[in-house]
This record gives C-alpha cells, sequence and structure tokens, in this order.
C-alpha cells in the first residue's frame, strides 16, 4: 500500500503553482500558517508532473505523520485533529494505526500493508517487540530516507535526501556519545559524509575529527558536539542549501524550500509560546534560523 493520498492531481501548470508559492514563502515569517494545512495545500495542488518529481520528498513526509501518528495511538492515545485529519497520508493507512487492537497487533497490520510497496518494512513488527518504539522509528525513517535516494534523480532532491542522511547520522553519535551508549549508533549510508568514515570517529572518539565533518556538512565551523547546538548548525546548512536552490523561480526547489521554512517557523512559534517567561534568553539558543 502506497504512503501518499491517491487524490486528482491539481491542473494548475507548474509555472502557476511555483510563482504563489514564492509569494507565500516571502510571507511566512508575517503570517501565520500551521505545517499541516501548508503541506496539504501543496499537495492538493500539485500537478501530475510535480506530484511524480516530489514523489520521494512527499513519501517523507507522509513517513513523518504516520509515526507521529503511532506515537500516540501505539500509546494509546488520541492524536491531535489537524494531525488525523491531514490529507497527505492513505487514509487506510491512518485507519490502520486507528484500528482498537494491541500495538504489536497494530505494528504487524501496518507492516502487512507497508511491505508491498515498501520493503524495508519487513520485520517491523519483530523490530517493535525487541527494540520498541524506537526501533521502529528507526526502520521507518531509514528505509524511507534510503529508498528516496534510490530513487530521485540529480539535482536538489537527491541533495536534501542525502543532507538528511548525513544530518541523522551526525546527530546519532553526538547523542550516544553525551548518553555514554557503548553500542556503535545505527549509521546509515548513502550520505555525503560515507558511514563507514563516521563509524571509525565513532569507535576512535575522534571529537575534533567529527567536528571537522560536521562543520563542512553544515557550511559553518561546529565548535561543540552538544546535540543541540550541533543541530542548529546543520538546520542552518540545509536552510542554505534550499535557499539558494530556491532561487530558480522554476524549480520544484521552490516548494521544498516553503515547506521548510514553515516548519522553522511553526517550530519557533510554538517554542516561543512554552517556554517559561524566565527563561527567554534561552530562546536564542533554542530558535531556528
Amino acid at each position: 500500500m502506497k504512503l501518499l493520498a491517491t487524490t486528482r492531481p491539481s491542473e494548475w501548470p507548474s509555472e502557476t503553482l511555483l510563482a504563489r508559492l514564492r509569494s507565500r514563502r516571502a510571507q511566512v515569517n508575517t503570517h501565520e500558517v500551521a505545517l499541516g494545512e501548508a503541506i496539504d495545500w501543496v499537495y492538493r495542488h500539485l500537478n501530475k508532473t510535480l506530484r511524480k518529481r516530489l514523489e520521494p520528498f512527499l513519501d517523507l513526509l507522509a513517513m513523518q505523520q504516520l509515526i507521529l501518528l503511532g506515537r500516540y495511538q501505539l500509546a494509546g492515545e488520541p492524536p491531535p485533529e489537524s494531525l488525523q485529519s491531514r490529507i497527505l497520508l492513505a487514509a487506510p493507512l491512518r485507519e490502520v494505526m486507528a484500528v482498537t487492537a494491541p500495538a504489536e497487533a497494530r505494528v504487524g497490520q501496518l507492516e502487512a500493508a507497508l511491505v508491498t510497496d515498501y520493503a524495508f518494512a519487513r520485520g517491523l513488527r519483530d523490530r517493535w517487540q525487541n527494540q520498541g518504539p524506537g526501533g521502529f522509528e528507526q526502520q521507518l525513517v531509514s528505509g524511507i530516507l534510503q529508498r528516496g535516494l534510490r530513487r530521485a534523480g540529480p539535482g536538489v532532491l537527491t541533495s536534501v535526501l542525502r543532507y538528511l542522511v548525513d544530518m541523522r547520522n551526525l546527530l546519532s553519535i553526538a547523542k550516544f556519545w553525551r548518553w555514554q551508549v557503548h553500542q556503535s549508533p545505527p549509521l546509515l549510508d548513502d550520505g555525503a559524509l560515507p558511514a563507514a568514515r563516521l563509524q571509525r570517529v565513532w569507535a576512535e572518539r575522534d571529537e575534533a575529527r567529527f567536528l571537522l565533518l560536521a562543520g563542512r556538512r553544515a557550511g559553518e565551523a561546529v565548535a561543540d558536539p552538544h546535540a543541540t547546538r550541533l543541530e542548529q548548525a546543520l538546520v542552518k546548512g540545509l536552510s542554505r542549501l534550499l535557499r539558494r536552490a530556491g532561487r530558480d523561480p522554476l524549480s520544484p526547489a521552490v516548494i521544498i524550500d516553503y515547506l521548510w521554512r514553515v516548519q522553522q517557523a511553526a517550530h519557533n512559534r510554538l517554542l516561543e509560546k512554552t517556554l517559561p517567561a524566565d527563561r527567554s534568553a534561552l530562546l536564542t539558543e533554542v530558535l531556528l534560523p
């Protein structure tokens, strides 16, 4: 079963949608837009050509929605209506997650639904049994990123997915160091930074080499392996990548850049609303660029 809902593609020419999004992109910081609403609006207005070109990126967004639903529903909690009602994820998959059954049984049903189209879902139920929610999410995210890289042609989409693989690998190493975990972190292949090289950095606990590699990937010096500061630097790097690619007014990069900016704005608004007033100085450390 495919991740994406089979709604009718838009008949808008690509140039029309890209022009609309360039206007919306310029207003992201002055107009409050919910990420889910932005994704749904974009998906409704993608024509057949753009849907095909962007399918690996859309699959990633749909998988993120599926995982968020899983965090609520597999824990026995109702998800927010704003998450449940999004149109991007295929309705039958939303229904599988909502079935009244033990979590393990629902994960087994999800595996059976996904595996015909996504071979990486094989063994998902066993992973849930052995590693719990963390292993479950790791298998789904790793699988969809690597599948996307095999299907994306040369261009911005491949660059974005490879960057996300590297970002995931670097943050995994940083977190395992911080938590003093002795087992090796689960590193993905297909990034710009070879997994074997990162594995050696991990095994030798070569912090200097790690910071050098992270800085090269982020495009700026990284002086601290602390996961929060490292994530900020890597997020800045991805933002720069998308801003450069998004300058081409007729490139699908405009779409990815727009949704990325909405995501960062939504993240920052949530922090501003939830951080206690007496800790407002922390905003400069945790807000994303």
